[in-house]
């Protein structure tokens, strides 16, 4: 049986909680510099694809792979797959799309 992903288009907003029940693959267009907020219960995971142009994100506490948050692309989309293990929320940055 296939499986369908739900890919949910966050409304943009000055602060934005990442809650997988909104879908497993999410989009944010910044249109300006924004804070994402931690709704990921343990066992949870979503994929964001950002377009950030000149604006920044600021993450939830978390743990990255690598050790540092990415650097969003200017000119495109940046993937980033996050889940959450216990208490501890991680994240990877999959590349600029």
């Amino acid at each position: 049986k296939e499986i369908v992903e739900n890919v949910f288009a966050i409304t943009d907003a000055s602060s934005v909680a990442l809650d997988p029940a909104n879908g497993t693959i999410q989009t944010w267009t910044l249109g300006a510099n924004r804070t994402a907020t931690d709704s990921l219960a343990a066992g949870e995971s979503l994929l964001l694809m950002v377009t950030a142009g000149a604006n920044s994100l600021t993450w939830p506490t978390m743990t990255w792979s690598g050790g540092a948050a990415p650097t969003l692309s200017s000119s495109g989309k940046t993937a980033v797959e996050l889940w959450k293990v216990g208490s501890t929320l991680y994240g990877a940055t999959i590349g600029d799309l």
